[in-house]
């Protein structure tokens, strides 16, 4: 880990540390009612898990067992943990220029995680570049693994190639630039499959969202290698802007459609003040 995600680190952790995430109340995809973690007696039927020694009898479903031969125990909404599952985007559009958006991106991932801690969430961190990798150590940033943003995938592609691999009944989150061109859709009806709730953070540059400069340029596609001589003028850049604003607003109706949170950051500003109050007012942390 190089010296500056070190202090983005410290960072992270020394702000995560007083931090929790709340427990989803919004729907993406079953319902929008709060689920606690205590033991107790909800009516809301949420799942299954192996029948144990000294469980209550009176929660086996007898008709499992006469379709598998196996005990199992009903469980209600009280009795699931709360889950979070966070997408780390490592695509190299998330490294290019000054790498705001690559030390923003693992910044934010690492105080979420922590808050998830705090709060008793199960906790899974996935790392998505060529493909979708579950962290080993997710409540311990310091000891991961993957710290490069270079892979040539994107995180639509990555997960339509890793189905059903998060945890059902859940929040996620998605630490992203957003920057591929494909259709939102599909990547939201897979990230919301079975979630409580969806949140997006998107992270762009100032550079991304002010350009300025005349003249000619070469400009590499990171995730691609094509090169390509353009002349930058206020032609250009004005395009350039009306492009940006509409692929933002595709993914703003996407969202809205599906009931997804979206919290939009400037990289550099973020890693300058740490202003958390979008994710106060998305309902992602208390």
């Amino acid at each position: 880990m190089n010296e500056r995600f070190r202090r983005v680190l410290d960072e992270a952790l020394t702000r995560g540390a007083e931090l929790e995430l709340a427990t989803p109340t919004v729907s993406a995809g079953i319902d929008g009612r709060r689920l606690g973690r205590r033991t107790g007696n909800a009516l809301e039927f949420a799942e299954y898990r192996e029948y144990q020694a000294g469980d209550d009898l009176r929660r086996l479903d007898w008709g499992v067992f006469a379709r598998s031969e196996q005990l199992m125990v009903k469980l209600y909404s009280e009795e699931v943990d709360p889950r979070c599952d966070i997408v780390l985007d490592h695509s190299a559009s998330m490294g290019t220029g000054e790498g705001h958006k690559a030390a923003a991106g693992f910044g934010i991932a690492a105080l979420l995680s922590c808050a998830a801690v705090n709060a008793g969430f199960s906790l899974a961190l996935w790392h998505a570049g060529e493909k979708l990798v579950r962290e080993q150590n997710p409540a311990r940033p310091g000891e991961w693994l993957e710290t490069g943003f270079d892979s040539p995938s994107n995180p639509d592609g990555v997960l339509a190639a890793s189905p059903g691999l998060f945890q059902n009944r859940g929040l996620r989150i998605a630490v992203t630039d957003l920057l591929w061109p494909s259709d939102p859709e599909g990547f939201l009806r897979r990230l919301s499959d079975g979630a409580m709730r969806v949140v997006l953070v998107e992270l762009l540059d100032r550079s991304e969202l002010e350009p300025e400069g005349n003249g000619n340029y070469s400009f590499c596609d990171p995730e691609t290698g094509e090169e390509r001589e353009l002349m930058l003028d206020e032609t250009m850049i004005r395009r350039y802007r009306e492009r940006l604003a509409r692929h933002r607003e595709m993914w703003a109706r996407a969202a809205d459609e599906f009931g997804a949170g979206l919290i939009r950051l400037n990289a550099g500003d973020f890693l300058a003040d740490w202003n958390l109050q979008d994710f106060f007012r998305c309902g992602v942390l208390k």
